[in-house]
């Protein structure tokens, strides 16, 4: 008795699902973003709740004393989603020359290629590391409406003013720079339970060091959480507020905005087969192929930011 693995997908072909979900959504950075899944390529407008609160004094009646200016408006902010692809061809019979021969069939005939669960987990690495820029820098495309984040919110596009801190943070001003950001949201802004102050690495290093240097530990404390390259995220929140401080790997420059979570967004699609992740032989070619093809896209509603940008 053999095994009959006829009604079997080979290795990536199982797990096609799962490696390109932990590829678009593993970078660190989308822990922090609001994700909109199952998008089709193209735009897609998000609706936004808000309008104005008026409390009167009680009295009866429907009139202008009783309602006062009250509203209930929705605004919007359009999401475009770009598909983006990684193919590649393998010829096994290049390999023949190698030790990795050692780990393929005799057979003249060779339609796997070896170690494919490595080359899978090394492309999810890359297509994270792809993610995460592109999140915040856009796809560098002439006339692409993949625009990153930061070009997002900015002064110009409606943001509050934070360029006085627009500057290389160091060890002795990031303390005073984190709360001056802090200081230009709105009241209401401030009382939103999930505020993200977003910057570089560099920058929250230095955020760090100033915090160390008022003889706060409490960066000791931040969370050790799971993320595509497998490291620590950079992430604490800051003493004495509810803010979120978060060194984002896709942000490489001063640029540092602060604002909710709620309204900063990425696309993608995922929840259907279109989202792929796969090795297969082609017998017309005599090759194996590689592909992933996945949909990405960012939005943010700039107002409801404080922006050094």
């Amino acid at each position: 008795m053999s095994f009959n693995l006829a009604g079997l997908s080979v290795y990536t072909d199982q797990l096609s699902t799962e490696l390109v979900t932990r590829a678009i959504l593993k970078p660190q950075s989308v822990e922090y973003l609001t994700v909109r899944p199952g998008l089709t390529a193209g735009t897609t407008a998000i609706n936004i709740l808000g309008g104005v609160t008026d409390i009167t004094d009680l009295s009866c009646g429907f009139g202008a004393g009783q309602t006062g200016s009250n509203s209930t408006a929705f605004t919007q902010v359009d999401l475009c989603v770009l598909g983006k692809q990684l193919k590649e061809e393998l010829c096994p019979d290049d390999l023949r020359n190698y030790w990795l021969s050692s780990q393929m069939s005799p057979s003249a005939y060779q339609e796997v290629v070896p170690f494919e669960d490595a080359i899978a987990d090394y492309k999810v690495r890359e297509i994270g590391k792809y993610v995460e820029n592109t999140i915040w820098q856009g796809d560098g495309v002439s006339g692409s409406c993949l625009i990153g984040l930061l070009d997002q919110i900015t002064v110009a596009n409606g943001a509050a003013d934070g360029t006085a801190y627009s500057g290389a943070w160091t060890a002795s001003n990031s303390f005073a720079n984190v709360w001056g950001m802090i200081d230009l949201l709105s009241n209401e802004l401030k009382q939103e339970d999930d505020l993200v102050m977003y910057l570089s690495m560099s920058q929250y290093s230095k955020v760090v060091q100033g915090l160390m240097n008022q003889g706060n530990a409490i960066i000791a404390q931040y969370p050790n959480l799971s993320n595509s390259t497998g490291g620590v995220a950079q992430a604490f929140q800051f003493p004495g507020t509810n803010v979120t401080i978060f060194g984002a790997p896709g942000i490489n420059s001063n640029q540092v905005i602060v604002g909710p979570k709620k309204y900063i967004f990425m696309g993608t699609g995922l929840i259907d087969d279109a989202d792929n992740f796969r090795f297969f032989y082609d017998p017309s070619l005599d090759i194996v192929k590689f592909m992933s093809k996945f949909r990405l896209g960012t939005a943010a509603l700039a107002n409801q930011f404080v922006s050094n940008v």
